[in-house]
């Protein structure tokens, strides 16, 4: 309260509520502005007028007199009786701290007067809108100037049913906004009023027997009962009477559940058992009107939320639900939702019913599993698995998932895993989750399989159906690990006798393949790829059960050899099935290389076996089938990866028959008409067995590499291909792309609209297949895999590694300087100033040539195999011939990528070139602006290699132009395409179609938090030291000590952070805040660092408090602000002052500056709360009330999406203008 001069509001009645005659006039006035807002035959400009003149009478000095006025008075209409709260509401929101202690007494008064005037024949809304009142007010005064209001609330309770809504909602909202939201004027005040809630709440007795020891000066409360006791005693009178005709009663009764489950999170546990408010909620359970179940539900999943209860707090409040009586009336609810569950006819509120049950029953489960001693013999734990092992098998996924979810914890219970119920349960178990591993996402949309239709009622976004199916299939998997690491042999029989009966059946009522039917989504493929999910999650427990032998060594050796010899068997009769679809032999090939490296390590003679099944495994290509060709394509390059994986495992084997290969690949090389893909792959794979074979000679070791590698270096010093180089015109010409200017012109592109359209002519084709086989001639693609086979899977220090290095390091010099160049030449082709002696109309072809086509999950119009199949149709056309064109250039550019990032492993060999950062970062960063979002998160990708990769001694010397260069043009690239969609957004009409605008904000959002994200990683203080790979006693320094103590370094990072915070990304500027808030103790002196933050980054950091779209990160933003004006007395109170309407306020900006130094820093709710409320008045308008007028309030993700279906977030086109606080955009400039 303020000693301020306002006139305190006045008594309006003269005696029985009739106005004085000079408000009269304008409460008249009051009622024809409303009356001309709610006339359909109003004009805009009347509509408006009126909102102007209500929102304006809001804020005189007597505008809480006429808003009591209007509300008590119960002959006016309900609407402006409405009107007359939200008066008053404005006085208590935005007018209490300049009101006198007296002013406050008086509007607490009108509250208090409202309550107890209510009746019968209020509208609902209208009593809701009296105890918001009174809640407000409570936060604000109760416990310091409002001490009697327990006393005023048990009056109002003994009053009547309709008095007791308004208690209870009062009782809710105090639960809700002290405890469970993040609402500013409660965290004001937030310890307090947290004491004086658990006074209220809480019986005497409890409060006097388990916290002896609290203030008891607070003296708020009235009666022992406390309102825990009078909720539960109201409820029970409730469920006594007639609650399903009366709907006075049933409303009550749901009114308290919502009241209690307010309170169950934070109320202590020794008042729940005292109260036995389990026992009271469960009564509201077993009535069957589902409404009441529902918020019993809620209420009961509200206790069972709560963690870290103490032994005595477990049994007496988790226990009773284990209790026959609790889990037989969980089973009858259960049974009583199932009876509606029909797909086709769904009962919508039973459903919801059952959903939330079945979280309810998981969290109860993991209560078992936690501490299942404690739980008494009389138990009927048999029954409660029973109803988990029944709901884990319900149709639904979404009802299922939190179950399975609790079984994955149960079965690690060794008390749980022995008992006889689950034992026998196990089967069943394996068998359900066995049977889920179907990728349903694969299957057609109009399915008649149940579980997919019921996928498809509860989640309506293909990226949040992912992420959820995801999930669920990894807790499968985690049950059958789990299950096989228990019992290897009996669960390995089981699962190895399912995959033969598929094997043996794979086209069981299905057509027999043919490869003019191919498709990736067949029913025979799908079924394979479940089957060979359950086997991977099956090896992973063998290799566990593994891992934790060793106690009775004779008996491991035996037991290890009976499994491994039962798993080469099987393995041995797959290797006797020859498979026509390339997609099931890929699954095939993957699966028996796994079990080869993995389980039989010490079975080389089955390798070998293996390797020559693969080298057999070809399938002849058919081009008039371009999807099946491609998925043979796909087996040849799956089948070399595994190939060089066997190579990589068992050396020494293949070593001894190295000639023997070498003939066979030969072989393969002269009959096939292989591509340069697949010549590369077997060089690889040839390279690998020499380079990891530890029997060879050295010598010939290291010559046989030697000549292997020499090609590569020819290569990279070609005379031609230098030359080629020197130029950005003889780059063009060296990928035939020299023409394409005139070829543009003389095909006339720039005049076509739809290029998918238009077919190439033969000079055309011809010049596209030119274009895609000149790349075939650099030496890109055999440095990359002989890259790769010389480092893949090899540690550092080992005899491989080393020599690796050796040979390498006289080729890494020879390498760089036209790999820099390429990288150059690559990124320049998207520079359209390299095109600007073109006509426009020709540039604007290069543009669309440069636009890439891409498909985004939950945003592109078509499937992602229609998209695909489009592309692949569109190959002879003008279109197909742009993508050659950028994706040649592409993949020159990645490809490059690569191959620096394989560099780095050689550490100092590639740090350590004297002149290398500079020209390193002008090739990488010199023409990124050009790029795209989507290409420049590549190119970030392998900036984050080099940076993270550079070893700490060598730093100083490759850091700085390195994270200059990539900073600088990430703050460039995105803070103007960021600009660029909020303009689009702005000026987008209501028709426009956004799609192609939502994939490119998508794309931007991912490049921005992947930026944001290698920030904190760069600056994560959390980060230990690292010990040197000489020395364990000598560490090498973490990198956030380098950078925060290198300002060339820290400088560029810190204003791309400054900018970020005003990208329209609630999830990037949550995290780039955090992460500056984790400096801020890191320059405490006065340093231009300093002056940074205490200027710019908190002019950054208000200017997007203050717009609505930052509402769900303000409390980040607010915590930022708070933290910076510790830092500085002067300039951020300077920067305060400038804020439009700041300087008037000068007695109220100190103070509350003075307030938040003299609070405690450590309490950030605190902190925040005071920072939002100096700022709330700028123009008059509080912030949250931004937050609510321009946007929707965003709707509350149910536990199963926050758990199951996170996502990256979705982008959010937003229409047409928002409008801001005048003058607070542009308030710095």
């Amino acid at each position: 309260m303020d000693s301020g001069s306002k006139t305190p509001p006045q008594p309006t009645t003269n005696g029985g509520g009739v106005p004085h005659k000079e408000s009269q006039h304008d409460l008249s006035q009051v009622l024809q502005a409303l009356e001309a807002i709610y006339n359909p035959r109003s004009s805009n400009d009347t509509r408006q007028q009126a909102s102007a003149y209500l929102e304006q009478a809001k804020r005189l000095p007597e505008a809480p007199a006429h808003g009591f006025e209007l509300a008590f008075n119960k002959s006016q209409p309900p609407a402006l009786r409405h009107y007359g709260l939200s008066m008053l509401e404005y006085s208590i929101k935005y007018g209490w701290e300049d009101y006198t202690e007296e002013q406050g007494d008086a509007l607490r008064q009108y509250v208090v007067q409202l309550a107890q005037n209510i009746a019968e024949e209020d509208p609902v809304y209208l009593r809701n809108k009296v105890a918001q009142l009174w809640t407000e007010i409570a936060k604000r005064s109760w416990g310091a100037e409002w001490m009697d209001m327990d006393n005023q609330l048990v009056e109002l309770w003994e009053t009547s049913i309709y008095h007791q809504g308004v208690v209870i909602y009062v009782l809710e909202m105090l639960s809700e906004e002290v405890f469970n939201r993040e609402d500013t004027t409660a965290g004001l005040r937030g310890n307090d009023l947290g004491r004086a809630c658990v006074e209220i709440f809480t019986p005497a007795a409890v409060l006097a027997q388990h916290l002896p020891g609290r203030d008891t000066s607070l003296n708020v409360k009235f009666g022992d009962d406390g309102w825990l006791k009078r909720l539960c005693d109201l409820l029970n009178w409730c469920l006594s009477n007639d609650y399903e005709r009366d709907e006075r009663v049933r409303s009550c009764a749901i009114k308290i559940l919502n009241a209690l489950k307010a309170a169950m999170a934070w109320v202590i546990p020794k008042a729940i058992a005292a109260t036995q408010c389990v026992e009271h909620v469960c009564k509201a359970l077993a009535v069957p009107v589902v409404p009441l179940q529902q918020a019993a539900v809620e209420v009961l999943y509200a206790i069972y939320s709560r963690s870290h209860l103490h032994d005595d707090e477990f049994v007496e409040i988790v226990c009773p639900m284990f209790t026959p009586g609790s889990v037989s009336l969980l089973r009858e609810v259960y049974g009583w939702t199932l009876a509606d569950m029909n797909i086709n006819d769904l009962n919508e509120q039973k459903y919801a019913l059952c959903k939330k049950l079945s979280e309810l029953s998981a969290n109860l489960g993991n209560f078992i599993e936690q501490k299942p001693q404690l739980i008494a013999e009389g138990s009927d734990l048999p029954g409660m698995f029973t109803l988990l092992f029944d709901m884990l098998r319900n149709p639904s996924l979404v009802v299922s998932i939190p179950i399975l979810h609790c079984w994955t914890k149960l079965l690690r219970s060794r008390i749980v895993r022995d008992s006889d119920v689950v034992n026998q349960m196990i089967g069943g178990l394996l068998e359900t989750c066995c049977s889920r591993l179907i990728r349903y996402e694969a299957l057609p949309e109009d399915s008649e399989d149940t579980t997919l239709r019921f996928l498809n009622e509860d989640i309506d976004t293909f990226p949040e159906r992912h992420a959820f199916l995801g999930n669920y299939r990894r807790y499968c998997e985690d049950i059958i690990e789990i299950t096989v690491r228990r019992t290897p042999v009996e669960a390995m029989q089981h699962i190895f006798g399912q995959a033969d009966a598929l094997f043996q059946n794979l086209y069981g009522g299905l057509p027999p393949f043919q490869a003019q039917n191919f498709s990736k989504h067949a029913t025979s493929v799908l079924r394979v790829d479940a089957q060979v999910t359950v086997i991977n999650a099956s090896l992973k427990g063998y290799l566990k059960w593994l891992s934790t032998q060793g106690s009775d060594p004779q008996k491991d050796d035996r037991d290890r050899n009976i499994m491994q010899d039962s798993i080469e068997q099987w393995c041995r009769n797959l290797l006797n099935t020859k498979f026509e679809d390339p997609e099931i032999a890929k699954k095939v090939v993957q699966l028996l290389v796994t079990f080869s490296t993995k389980a039989l390590p010490e079975r080389p003679a089955f390798a070998l076996n293996l390797l020559e099944y693969i080298l057999n495994a070809n399938l002849q290509e058919n081009p008039d089938l371009p999807q099946y060709s491609d998925a043979v394509k796909d087996l040849e390059r799956i089948c070399s990866v595994e190939m060089q994986k066997l190579a990589m495992m068992f050396p020494e084997e293949f070593m001894g028959v190295y000639d023997d290969l070498e003939c066979k690949i030969n072989s393969i090389l002269s009959s096939q008409a292989t591509d340069d893909r697949q010549r590369m792959a077997f060089t690889a794979f040839l390279f690998i067995i020499v380079h990891r074979s530890t029997t060879i000679d050295r010598s010939t070791q290291e010559a046989r590499m030697k000549q292997m590698l020499s090609t590569v270096k020819e290569a990279w010093q070609a005379d031609e291909f230098t030359k080629s180089l020197l130029s950005f015109p003889s780059f063009c010409e060296m990928l035939g792309m020299g023409r394409l200017p005139e070829f543009f012109s003389i095909h006339n592109f720039h005049n076509i609209q739809d290029w998918s359209t238009q077919a190439l002519d033969s000079e055309g084709q011809a010049m596209q297949t030119n274009i895609l086989e000149r790349p075939k001639h650099l030496p890109l693609r055999l440095t990359k895999t002989l890259l790769a086979a010389s480092t893949e899977k090899l540690r550092e220090g080992s005899q491989a590694y080393d020599l690796a290095c050796i040979l390498w390091a006289d080729a890494i010099p020879t390498i760089l300087p036209n790999l820099l160049q390429l990288i150059n030449h690559a990124q320049a082709f998207n520079n359209i100033d390299n095109w600007a002696h073109l006509p426009e109309e020709l540039q604007q072809v290069i543009r669309k040539v440069l636009t890439d086509r891409f498909w985004q999950a939950g945003i592109s119009t078509e499937s992602r195999d229609d998209f695909f199949a489009r592309v692949s149709g569109s190959k002879s056309t003008y279109e197909g011939f742009a993508s050659t064109v950028r994706g040649t250039v592409r993949q020159i550019r990645e490809t490059s990528y690569y191959i620096l990032w394989s560099l780095t492993r050689f550490r100092d060999f590639f740090y350590g070139i004297s002149d290398l950062p500079m020209p390193l970062s002008q090739a990488l960063y010199g023409n990124a602006h050009a790029l795209s979002a989507h290409h420049l998160s590549v190119l970030l990708s392998v900036s984050t290699q080099l940076i993270e990769g550079c070893p700490a001694n060598l730093r100083a010397h490759f850091l700085p132009p390195m994270v200059a260069g990539l900073f600088r043009e990430l703050d460039r690239k995105i803070t103007t395409e960021w600009d660029a969609i909020n303009k689009q957004i702005s000026e987008s009409g209501e028709h426009d179609n956004l799609s192609d605008e939502m994939k490119t904000e998508s794309i931007l959002r991912q490049l921005t938090y992947s930026a944001v994200s290698f920030v904190s990683q760069l600056l994560d203080q959390q980060r230990p030291d690292t010990p040197t790979k000489d020395s364990h006693d000598h560490k090498e320094e973490s990198i956030w000590r380098f950078i925060l103590s290198t300002p060339q370094v820290l400088e560029p990072i810190l204003l791309f952070c400054k900018n970020t915070i005003r990208v329209r990304d609630t999830r990037c500027v949550g995290l780039v805040v955090r992460v500056l808030r984790t400096l801020i103790p890191r320059f405490k002196d006065k340093s231009p660092i300093r002056d940074f933050y205490c200027i710019d980054i908190l002019q950054a950091a208000i200017t997007s408090l203050h717009e609505p779209y930052f509402v769900d990160v303000q409390k980040d933003l607010a915590s930022l602000i708070a933290a910076i004006i510790h830092l500085d007395e002067d300039i951020p109170r300077s920067i305060i002052m400038s804020l439009p309407g700041m300087p008037d306020k000068t007695y109220r900006v100190d103070r509350k500056l003075s307030q938040l130094r003299g609070a405690n820093r450590n309490d950030d709710r605190v902190q925040r709360s005071i920072v939002l409320d100096l700022l709330s008045s700028v123009r008059g308008v509080s912030i949250h009330e931004q937050g609510r007028i321009e946007r929707s309030k965003p709707k509350r993700k149910s536990t199963i999406q926050e758990q199951y279906m996170s996502v990256d977030e979705q982008p959010a086109i937003v229409r047409g203008t928002s409008a801001g606080l005048d003058g607070v955009a542009n308030m710095f400039e």
